[in-house]
């Protein structure tokens, strides 16, 4: 009897031992689960959009289209400027989560933007060695408008792990004198991203010391030099997608009416050309997208279609336009 007793003792702690490993592997595999599900792309991207205080304006047009209002919504997305202490707005200052102060001049000239941008590589390395799950860099100008969701479906389709140099192929290529080379370059004013196995590949070229002296070098642009090293010193090729990366450079036709409603749908950037169009665009952009989000196709449609109509009626609309939200680069008037 006492034989039996014991066998069944011994049955029940095996059934029971096996039922709390089974249960613990469960949960092991639920929070693995749970880990990967939380790490969602916008996680993993740092948003980068560069501005001036001379543009404080134009802040106000990005908080009323693309960048999320909320405070909350904001933690992957970052603001770089020149001097705080110069901004006239706090309310407007205090709309955005995460401002960056580069010091570099104030200018808009060729030095002072590269000087600029080896902050903005300055702060995906710093931000990295504290998260090491991001993935992406995207940066773009104040000037633009960006579709977060078409550049999130993107960029989840790729695979992070490869070095990858995403974005517009400019209008012109870049020439090396002595060898004979040529080799492309992606406009900044189109947006520009770069996956974190190319950024750490670029690392020793992009600090704030090596890259204003290779921009002064080699006589070119941010973004030309940007080039010089990813296409021809790490022979790592531009990935052109001008379909959906879209820049103020564009001739258009002197026109916005080319764009159909699916081309908005689709693109991931747009850009205003000072001369054409002012950025009070980019809200009328932000609620044609909108409308086709919440299945209201039609009226996006409705919508676009009275823009158009508006300014097949007024061609004067389209001529001797200047910028008047960025107050250095305003005309004179005569």
């Amino acid at each position: 009897m006492s034989r039996r007793i014991n066998r069944y003792t011994l049955y029940r702690r095996l059934l029971l031992t096996f039922i709390s490993i089974s249960f613990l592997v469960i949960l092991i595999k639920n929070q693995e689960n749970f880990s990967f599900s939380s790490s969602s792309i916008n996680d993993q991207t740092i948003i980068l959009v560069r501005t001036s205080h001379y543009c404080q304006s134009r802040l106000d047009y990005l908080r009323q289209s693309w960048i999320p209002t909320s405070l909350s919504q904001q933690s992957n997305i970052y603001i770089l400027t020149d001097d705080l202490s110069k901004y006239t707005n706090q309310i407007l200052l205090n709309s955005f989560k995460n401002f960056i102060e580069a010091n570099c001049s104030e200018t808009h000239d060729p030095l002072d933007l590269c000087c600029k941008t080896s902050h903005e590589f300055e702060l995906f390395y710093n931000l990295s060695q504290f998260n090491s799950n991001l993935h992406w860099l995207c940066r773009f100008d104040d000037d633009q408008y960006v579709n977060l969701n078409n550049l999130y479906k993107l960029l989840s389709k790729i695979d992070s792990s490869k070095p990858y140099y995403i974005g517009r192929t400019s209008r012109r290529e870049l020439r090396i004198p002595r060898h004979n080379q040529t080799y492309q370059f992606a406009t900044y004013g189109a947006g520009v991203c770069f996956s974190r196995p190319l950024l750490e590949k670029l690392k020793p070229h992009v600090n704030k010391t090596v890259f204003s002296h290779g921009c002064r070098r080699r006589g070119i642009s941010d973004d030309g030099y940007i080039a010089h090293v990813t296409a021809y010193l790490l022979q790592i090729p531009l990935t052109p997608l001008n379909e959906l990366f879209n820049s103020h450079l564009e001739e258009l036709d002197m026109s916005f009416r080319l764009y159909n409603i699916e081309y908005i749908q689709n693109a991931i950037t747009f850009g205003f050309s000072w001369d054409r169009y002012t950025l009070s665009w980019l809200p009328i952009i932000h609620e044609l997208i909108q409308l086709i989000n919440k299945g209201e196709k039609n009226a996006a449609k409705n919508l676009w279609k009275s823009l158009q109509n508006h300014e097949k009626q007024h061609p004067e609309d389209l001529k001797n336009k200047y910028d008047q939200s960025c107050t250095i680069y305003q005309r004179k008037k005569t």
